[in-house]
């Protein structure tokens, strides 16, 4: 899907620090993400408020390689977690939500994600063995209405 300059600039009008992330560090297992999408984006990675780039196959601050980008879905969400919590929340689609979605996408008959699909259920579940990744599932995508 290619963002417009109109996404672009709602993007980073969705608040003072955009979309929080659907699962943080700090996600815990069980915690889900059940929403409607509502924009796409793909961001140049950070960490600690410094780009990333890649650096011998790894996330790295030094500016040696090319930059880290990842595509992030934004769903809207009934959660309210403070005052300013407008229940945006970002997915990024790093490998291991992929294989989880994908999962969900053809449960649901479809190849892709579209503007105003539902996601119903999307959780973390655990680590992965040996610590590297994480696991996800029991998500339920549904396409939107034609």
């Amino acid at each position: 899907m290619t963002m417009s300059d109109f996404d672009l600039i709602n993007a980073d009008l969705a608040g003072p620090e955009g979309p929080r992330n659907a699962f943080s560090r700090d996600a815990k297992p069980g915690d889900e993400l059940t929403g409607d999408i509502i924009g796409a984006e793909r961001r140049h990675r950070t960490a600690d408020g410094k780009p990333l780039f890649w650096v011998n196959r790894k996330p790295s601050p030094v500016e040696a390689g090319e930059p880290v980008i990842d595509s992030v879905l934004i769903f809207q969400t009934t959660a309210e977690e403070d005052a300013n919590d407008d229940g945006q929340r970002y997915l990024r689609l790093d490998r291991d939500v992929k294989v989880a979605l994908n999962k969900a996408l053809a449960a649901a008959g479809v190849n892709a994600v579209a503007p105003g699909g539902r996601l119903e259920g999307f959780a973390f579940l655990s680590k992965a063995a040996g610590g590297s990744g994480r696991v996800y599932g029991n998500g339920k995508y549904i396409p939107p209405a034609a």
